[in-house]
């Protein structure tokens, strides 16, 4: 409870009253909208980017933000900036992510170490998105992917 409280005080009371009547699905939906574009934007130069996965220089529309760790079965890393990276559409959707040629590329750019935190993290178990910290994630990136 204490948590709660803590956060209540970090967003703004109307901020929170803006989604009182927001389900946590749709919560999650929207904070996954604003995270995955903040992704795209970062790791676009230009009109086009560079797949974490095969290293091809591909147009922004081939573009998804994939995830390393997948955000369904990893909530503890879903919105996570460190698990999420520029990706082909051929990779993400149809090699199932692309997982070798991913972990290679996500260590060549961040380190072994911060994978490897991840990697951990990631298996903390029994982790539920409270509505205070999706509301957060939904504000910060609306703001960061402007």
């Amino acid at each position: 409870m204490q948590i709660k409280s803590e956060r209540m005080s970090e967003i703004e009371a109307k901020v929170i009253q803006k989604y009182a009547k927001v389900s946590t699905p749709k919560l999650i939906q929207r904070a996954t909208k604003y995270f995955n574009l903040f992704i795209r934007n970062r790791d676009l130069h230009g009109d086009y980017f560079q797949c974490i996965s095969c290293k091809e220089v591909k147009s922004v529309h081939q573009m998804n933000a994939g995830h390393y760790l997948s955000a369904g079965n990893n909530g503890p890393v879903r919105f996570n900036e460190d698990n999420v990276h520029g990706q082909c559409v051929r990779c993400n959707m149809h090699m199932s992510g692309n997982l070798l040629g991913y972990r290679e590329g996500i260590i060549q750019k961040i380190g072994k170490e911060r994978v490897e935190a991840l990697e951990t993290k990631a298996k903390m178990r029994g982790f539920r998105w409270d509505r205070f910290a999706l509301i957060e994630i939904i504000e910060i990136y609306k703001q960061k992917s402007k």
